[in-house]
């Protein structure tokens, strides 16, 4: 679970690059012309901290 959330952190890291760059020139948003920052990036980067926190050793069993 740890990997899956490092993978999706790197894909939430990208995408917030990408709307920063975005937001930097004036460029609407190309997807459905959603506001900035990009609701899918923001579930993105939620989903991967959820899977950090859940396969993290706070949730393990002795």
């Amino acid at each position: 679970m740890l990997k899956a959330s490092k993978v999706v952190l790197i894909v939430a890291g990208v995408l917030l690059i990408f709307d920063a760059a975005l937001m930097a020139t004036g460029t609407p948003n190309p997807l459905f012309g959603w506001p900035l920052p990009c609701p899918v990036t923001l579930v993105v980067l939620a989903v991967g901290i959820v899977l950090s926190v859940l396969g993290g050793s706070g949730f393990t069993r002795r």
